[in-house]
Formats: structure tokens, C-alpha cells, sequence
């Protein structure tokens, strides 16, 4: 896909799709915590400065990295110059990153964590459900492979567990969306430069 058509179509279109459920949801409750944005977890972060919490963190973003590096998303993109670079990193940290981290940790983790499992298994099934979409997505659109796939599986299910545990102790989505931007920018950069 263009530059062009990635950053007038392609960004809104997916940050829309993987937002429509959680706000539909929203409107049709309660309205719990306030406001939709909060509700979703942005809001300040607490325990910021917590080892656990950064360790986490980090290391989540090396798992998003690997994935990033897997599945290839931003050297998709065709172009050259500032304007190219732009659209990767658009799609790293708003596109990909931001439109995940609404729907699996902002909206699905929370609404797991009503249930009757608890703040636990709710995060196992977020991790499980976000590693599942990873491998059908690779499956589907990269590479039909069982290594790739399985690779692709483990690199969703992993840093989604750790940024679930993040968003749970900090109440924000700030440091998941950080991690996973981070990661997947990161990749991008390498794909591009190594293609």
C-alpha cells in the first residue's frame, strides 16, 4: 500500500474498526469510570517507577519487536523520502500499536475482568485471544507455514500477557501502548533498512 493511501485510509480505517466494538459496548452500559478514554485506561499511570512494572515493559516491547519483525507490517509500505517514514511510524505507533492495545488491553481485558474468572484468567484469555488473531493473521496474509505461525502465535501471546499484567497493576494503557509502539517501530525501521 502507498504512503498515501495508508495515512488517509488505512490508520483511520483500523484505529475505527478496533474501536467501534469497545464504544458500542460502552454506550450500551453502564458507562463505567467516567468517560470512554478513561474508561479505556487512559489516564495517569500508577506504579510507574515499580522495577516489575518496567521489566515488564521492556520486555514486552523486544516481544513486540520480534513479532514486528515476523510479520512484516510496515516495510509493506511503498515510498520513499520523510513522507514514507512518516506513514511507518504512523502505522507502528497509531495503526497497528494503538488500535490493539484499545481493543485487547483497553476493552476486552476489562470487560474479562467483570467476569467470573477474575483479573487472572482474564488476562490469560486477552493474551490467548491476541496471540490467536497474530497466527490466523500471519497464516492468512504472510506466510502459510506452521513454524511462522507458531511464531507469530508466541509472539502475540507473550508481550500481550506481560502488557496485560502492566495495564492491570498501572490502570493505564499509557506503558502497553508505549511498549508495543516502541517495538513495532522498531521493527519497522529494521525491515525497511533491510529489504
Amino acid at each position: 500500500m502507498d504512503a498515501v493511501t495508508t495515512l488517509l485510509v488505512g490508520i483511520p480505517a483500523q484505529v475505527a474498526v478496533f474501536t467501534l466494538v469497545p464504544l458500542a459496548w460502552w454506550r450500551n452500559s453502564a458507562r463505567p469510570e467516567g468517560s470512554f478514554l478513561r474508561w479505556l485506561g487512559f489516564r495517569g499511570v500508577r506504579d510507574a517507577g515499580d522495577p516489575l512494572v518496567l521489566g515488564a515493559t521492556v520486555v514486552a516491547m523486544l516481544g513486540f519487536f520480534g513479532g514486528g519483525l515476523l510479520g512484516r507490517g510496515a516495510a509493506s509500505i511503498e515510498g520513499s523520502g520523510y513522507f514514507a517514514w512518516l506513514a511507518i511510524a504512523l502505522v507502528a505507533i497509531v495503526q497497528t500499536a494503538l488500535s490493539e492495545e484499545i481493543f485487547f488491553r483497553g476493552f476486552l481485558l476489562g470487560w474479562l475482568s467483570g467476569k467470573r474468572g477474575g483479573a487472572v484468567l482474564a488476562n490469560l484469555l486477552q493474551a490467548l485471544t491476541c496471540g490467536l488473531v497474530r497466527l490466523v493473521a500471519l497464516w492468512l496474509f504472510v506466510e502459510r507455514g506452521l513454524a511462522p505461525s507458531l511464531a507469530a502465535f508466541a509472539l502475540g501471546f507473550a508481550p500481550a500477557l506481560m502488557v496485560g499484567w502492566v495495564r492491570q497493576r498501572t490502570g493505564s494503557l499509557l506503558l502497553p501502548w508505549a511498549a508495543h509502539g516502541t517495538g513495532n517501530l522498531l521493527a519497522g525501521v529494521v525491515a525497511v533498512l533491510t529489504r
